[in-house]
């Protein structure tokens, strides 16, 4: 994946290129103050940044607009010479990008986020504190305050385990002026599925509904990456955190910090994994609707729990060569405990 944020293109050839074409390209600080109208994907064979610009710049034109910034470029999986391109447009008199104030709440003169504002937001670093919490109030001022001491402007209380009479916080840091995200949509259409190449093929607003490559969940940080990608370790708190108490102690093991991958999650689909190590997701109804089904499987049995059914439907549906799975429906046996679940298949 190539992104046009660290490309850059002499100004002069920018100038040259595009003169035959109205709409054109912004940098990433004015697009950042504007409000975009539509987003679209290109794909095609581009052999320079130049050919892609330059035919953006041609879309842009026939949708009216004067102006589009280039978010991202992939290539295909399928065909190492062709390249999706995706952009977003703007009128010629694009509104202001809005400033919403807000009210937010403030723990040893940093600020805590909603997980709303935070999943957005790039974190520059993760806490991860283990002690004795008797209140959230604590808490929270226990992560401001090595929130603090690492310069943060806000943070973000993502996960919370009891541990005994302990209790292990992991809290994202953002500067003031955090980069954003690329987030994957909820719905999001699997990119190494059929029907993902089908619709990137289509390009347009078909395109547009396929998961991006490196772009992250939309739900969820994955912390076992930004404690990898921050190499940060649990700290032991050994006192309640007060104005004078500080803390002590860093008592650190192996299992504190896991090996990760250094991309980004996609989207976290629950996964089922057979004991030979093969594994399987299961799509959500939204996505599962934006697709078509090479097959559909049931089975007929007693479980108990949704992960029972969940499992057997994906060792079922890796079994028949499916990439991904999703329960159509739940059928309950009137004379019986026994359900049938009817499965659908997807390449």
């Amino acid at each position: 994946m190539k992104s046009l944020k660290k490309v850059f293109i002499a100004t002069a050839m920018t100038i040259f290129s595009l003169s035959s074409f109205a709409a054109q390209q912004l940098t990433e600080q004015q697009a950042k103050d504007l409000q975009p109208f539509k987003s679209i994907t290109i794909r095609g064979a581009f052999y320079t940044d130049n050919d892609y610009v330059l035919a953006i710049s041609k879309a842009a034109d026939k949708e009216g607009a004067a102006s589009f910034f280039i978010t991202t470029t992939n290539i295909s999986p399928s065909n190492d010479t062709l390249r999706i391109v995706y952009a977003k447009l703007y009128k010629a008199d694009a509104p202001k990008a809005e400033e919403q104030t807000e009210n937010l709440r403030k723990f040893e003169g940093v600020y805590e986020y909603p997980k709303s504002k935070a999943i957005r937001l790039e974190p520059f670093n993760v806490v991860r504190i283990r002690g004795y919490f008797p209140n959230e109030y604590d808490m929270n001022q226990a992560i401001a305050k090595e929130a603090s001491t690492k310069g943060a402007y806000a943070f973000y209380i993502d996960s919370r385990s009891e541990l005994g009479s302990n209790i292990q916080v992991a809290a994202y840091l953002f500067k003031k002026d955090a980069p954003e995200r690329k987030l994957q949509p909820e719905n999001a259409i699997p990119y190494d599925s059929e029907a993902g190449q089908q619709a990137l093929a289509k390009g347009g607003d078909a395109a547009m509904q396929v998961e991006k490559p490196g772009y992250y969940s939309p739900s969820a940080f994955n912390e076992k990456f930004y404690a990898d990608k921050f190499n940060n370790k649990v700290k032991v708190i050994e006192q309640p955190i007060d104005n004078t108490t500080k803390s002590t102690s860093t008592n650190t093991s192996k299992s504190d910090v896991s090996t990760m991958t250094s991309e980004p999650q996609r989207i976290n689909r629950y996964t089922v994994t057979l004991p030979d190590g093969r594994k399987i997701q299961e799509l959500n109804d939204a996505t599962a609707a934006k697709m078509v089904a090479f097959d559909t499987i049931k089975f007929r049995g007693y479980y108990v729990t949704d992960q029972e059914i969940s499992y057997q439907a994906g060792k079922r549906a890796i079994d028949a060569g499916a990439k991904y799975y999703h329960i159509a429906r739940v059928s309950h046996d009137p004379n019986g405990p026994n359900i049938t679940v009817f499965v659908d298949l997807y390449r």
